[in-house]
């Protein structure tokens, strides 16, 4: 494995970033001779007669919209309006209507009957049922017309959201608890109540394509490679139905995240943000417009600094993101080139003591605030080293933490075949370096005051049995990771658009590489904030003992390849004006290949000299799987319909499910297909000042592989093990414009996931070997069987409030459901002022009242724990995230 987390060396960033320039020098060179050589030879003037129209987009208030669309109908023909809500589009003769749109608005078809001047007034719409949305359609269709559950979100709803990450962005989503209490670092979602977090069921896309398409539970997360800034247009949310024909291995739901891209005018967007309390100083960044006639571009992104939520002595958070792209609009279609840069260290928010009491009440361990104080590392002591069995020295700072260098280019062409026969295809690949420090707390013990206590500068310990008002000190494993990860994406569709019909045919290829290698380190630290590291006795010892000397567990390294060839087929009926039905069919073929390296040794307990790296254990396994989905959309008018939707999905082995460190390729080889069934029945209803979406729903998922943490003597012991589950649920999004100026939201779900089947017997080598277990019956872990999240808004030409309310129901912290985990809420308020059409200046308040509750309690050995055994005692667990002010002022040109 690697001695260093990143390069830190000023050559190396020097030279990253004379990749990515370099890179987007090349597509803007290529796109000019492109762009040259269409102007000459052929020109749009050349094949159809034109006419020109403009106007001006405005809401009813009479303030402008920029960035709606227009759009001839029943063609790729578009165009948006600049800052003062202005438009212009060039359209054919022959062009009869023309569609407005803007996201949160209802839509307006208008008759063109030779005008050469519309001006639009759009109307807000409650839930913007009457929206149109792209996500998965053959035909862009109104939500109210859609058998599928689908949310949107627009950038005005995000700003009223205080996203503090690219988690947070998920909240909005009814059928989803997200915990995103990780920061930065990687999020947790469950999907509909299934049992396992990460993005195990839930995929992150972005303009079309998959962020990134492994789906595992923590890591690689797809949220470090997609980040929120001021390049977003608009995100929509599917749930269930065609989320996994959509995507691979989207069982749950999916995010699409649209990319602004260059109007026909000029427009730049400047936002500074500050947080005072985490000395957080941050740059959003967005500029874009024509380059030539039907050539266009977008480039932003934002660069930050940040201290995190708990000060640790040094910047948690720190890089950036550019996201460029150019368009260039021909007579029947486009092409548009992309690429991304990411570059940055977060810091991943673990577990921290607390006072565990059965009622559920969250309880201060003397010396520590659970309000504030947080239990990462001093910076003091992140810089370290220790030499592994092999030899190996291994040098880190865990103050690099998750580390993120990704290079990320592509392409999408879209063409008009003629005849309403349309031609797309999305390109992409990946380029990233993913090196990630990990400080996990493992237990907390009460120091030996028979021991002389040192910290690494070699000052002793005064008083060991009074340290800190506790007395206690935290293990704890240090973790390092190496990962590189390697992506090529290829969609190609086909689709026929009629007055009555869509269908489309894609293939899809996708290719995955993966090289890791890691290696753990077992310390002590002082319980207090930002602690600082503890050892025993010999002041010249080390504070770090390599995992590698007691267990194999302690180095991992593995390689491989995963190959998916997929073929996919929606139809979309419309049977009368009424009723529509959508099917869709997916089969995708899958190889991995690759290598789970074994370990030689055995541990100095046993007279060894520890472990490390040995014989590559091959695993070569190839499967297919398919989905299908049926749906009924049965609309009684323009503000009520019902719906219906069933579909067989699928949880696929993965790449990650071989190279985990407990993996079993025998077991893992001989698993039945994990099949994921889902129905549900809702109906949706809209009116100028109400909206409702609501579904209930019924999901189960068979033959699950689940990672399960039991104590030993030298640690944890990772187990994997087989489970399946079923969730009945009820999903409600509603809206209600109180007034022009008052609007309340509300999105709510409520919930019961249940096992049945979760029964396995422990290994050798932990405390309870032998012993089996039969937990099915019980509720799933950390699933909230009620969430409410309710938003009022307020908005002026000068003013705009809110105030939201986020609740979470009690919980379970474990499989074995005997320590529960109490309900809690937040509450988020902001307001801004608009000084001028270009200027405005905004202050938000993330957990106003500074609610501290756990939302996840020590999943790495509670279940085996009585509860009466340890109330009053301290313990380990994962808080929400503390009270943060943020101040941001953006300026529009």
């Amino acid at each position: 494995m690697k001695t260093n987390n990143q390069p830190n060396s000023t050559s190396k960033s020097f030279l990253q970033l004379r990749i990515g320039t370099s890179t987007m020098f090349l597509l803007l060179s290529l796109l000019y001779v492109f762009n040259s050589w269409a102007s000459t030879n052929h020109s749009f003037d050349d094949v159809l007669q034109e006419s020109t129209i403009t106007g001006t987009i405005k809401d009813e208030r009479g303030e402008p919209l920029p960035g709606a669309t227009v759009q001839v109908v029943n063609t790729t023909i578009g165009s948006v309006s600049d800052f003062d809500g202005n438009y212009t589009i060039t359209i054919p003769n022959a062009a009869t209507k023309l569609l407005f749109s803007y996201s949160g608005f209802a839509q307006q078809e208008v008759l063109i009957e030779g005008k050469t001047t519309i001006d639009i007034t759009l109307i807000e719409s409650a839930l913007s049922l009457e929206e149109v949305v792209l996500t998965g359609t053959t035909n862009p269709r109104k939500k109210i017309e859609s058998s599928v559950a689908i949310s949107t979100l627009s950038v005005k709803e995000m700003e009223s959201r205080v996203i503090r990450n690219s988690a947070d962005l998920l909240k909005s989503v009814p059928g989803l608890w997200v915990e995103s209490t990780g920061g930065d670092g990687p999020g947790n979602v469950r999907v509909r109540g299934f049992p396992d977090g990460g993005y195990a069921f839930m995929g992150i896309m972005e303009d079309g394509l998959p962020v990134f398409q492994a789906g595992t539970n923590s890591i690689p997360s797809p949220d470090q490679f997609f980040k929120v800034d001021a390049t977003i247009k608009q995100s929509e949310a599917i749930r269930g139905g065609t989320a996994p024909i959509i995507m691979q291995g989207a069982a749950g739901a999916l995010v699409n995240n649209i990319t602004k891209t260059g109007g026909n005018e000029f427009e730049g967007l400047v936002k500074i943000s500050t947080s005072p309390n985490q000395d957080m100083y941050r740059l959003d960044l967005n500029l874009g417009g024509p380059i030539s006639e039907g050539l266009h571009y977008n480039i932003g992104g934002f660069l930050r600094t940040d201290d995190g939520v708990y000060d640790y002595g040094y910047a948690a958070n720190k890089g950036g993101q550019i996201k460029a792209n150019v368009v260039k609009y021909l007579d029947k279609g486009s092409i548009r080139v992309y690429t991304k840069f990411i570059h940055e260290n977060v810091n991943w928010n673990l577990t921290s003591p607390y006072i565990f009491n059965k009622n559920g009440d969250l309880g201060d361990v003397p010396g520590f605030d659970n309000k504030k104080d947080g239990a990462g590392l001093n910076g003091a002591d992140t810089q370290y080293s220790y030499t592994l069995p092999s030899g190996e020295v291994v040098e880190r700072d865990v103050q690099d933490g998750f580390y993120t260098n990704l290079i990320s280019g592509g392409f999408e062409f879209k063409h008009e075949l003629g005849n309403n026969w349309f031609f797309k295809n999305n390109f992409r690949i990946d380029d990233i370096t993913h090196n990630n420090d990990t400080d996990i707390l493992t237990d907390i013990t009460t120091l030996d005051t028979n021991n002389s206590y040192f910290y690494t500068d070699g000052t002793q310990v005064a008083d060991v049995a009074n340290l800190n008002g506790n007395g206690l000190g935290m293990g704890a494993v240090i973790i390092a990771s190496d990962n590189k990860y390697k992506n090529l994406i290829n969609r190609l569709e086909i689709s026929k658009r009629g007055d009555k019909n869509g269908l489309t045919i894609g293939l899809e290829y996708f290719k995955y590489q993966l090289e890791s290698s890691s290696s753990q380190a077992l310390v002590t630290k002082e319980l207090t904030h930002a602690p600082r590291l503890l050892i025993a006795n010999d002041p010249n010892a080390s504070a770090f003992l390599p995992v590698a000397l007691l267990a194999p567990g302690g180095i991992t390294q593995a390689d491989g390849t995963e190959n998916t060839f997929s073929i996919y087929i929606t139809d979309e009926l419309e049977v009368s004006d009424k009723l529509r039905i959508d099917t869709g069919f997916r089969y995708d073929h899958k190889s991995l290949k690759g290598n789970n390296f074994g370990k030689e040794g055995s541990s100095i307990f046993a007279g060894g000299a520890g472990y490390t790296i040995g014989d590559p254990v091959a695993f070569d396994e190839s499967q297919g799987n398919w989905v299908a989905s049926i749906g009924l959309n049965y609309k009684f008018n323009e503000g009520f319909a019902l719906f219906a939707r069933g579909s067989r999905g699928y949880n696929g082995l993965k790449l990650g499910d071989f190279t985990a460190d407990a993996a079993d390729p025998t077991a893992l080889s001989e698993l039945d297909t994990r099949v994921i069934r889902q129905g549900e029945v809702g109906f949706k209803y809209s009116s100028p000042s109400f909206g409702l979406f609501s579904s209930l729903i019924y999901a189960d998922v068979n033959n699950l592989a689940k990672s399960i943490a039991i104590p030993g003597p030298s640690g944890l012991v990772s187990q994997q093990i087989f489970i399946s589950s079923r969730t009945i649920s009820a999903e409600i999004e509603a809206s209600y414009k109180i007034d022009k100026n008052f609007n309340l939201r509300l999105i709510t779900t409520i919930q019961d996931p249940e096992y049945t089947d979760l029964t396995f017997t422990a290994n050798e080598g932990t405390f309870v070997e032998g012993q089996t277990f039969d937990w099915a019956g019980n509720t799933a872990e950390r699933v909230p069987k009620l969430t409410a999240d309710m938003t009022i808004n307020y908005s002026a030409k000068k003013l705009n409030a809110f105030t939201g309310l986020r609740y979470y129901s009690k919980r379970w912290s474990t499989p074995a459901n005997n320590v529960e985990l109490k309900g809690f809420s937040e509450v988020y308020v902001g307001a801004g002022y608009n000084f001028s059409k270009s200027l405005n200046l905004n202050f938000n308040v993330a957990n106003l009242f500074n609610s501290i509750q756990l939302t996840e309690g020590n999943t790495r050995g509670d279940q085996f724990v009585d509860i009466d055994t340890i109330d009053g005692t301290p313990r380990l667990g994962r808080r929400n995230l503390p009270r943060t002010f943020f101040i941001n002022m953006t300026y529009k040109f």
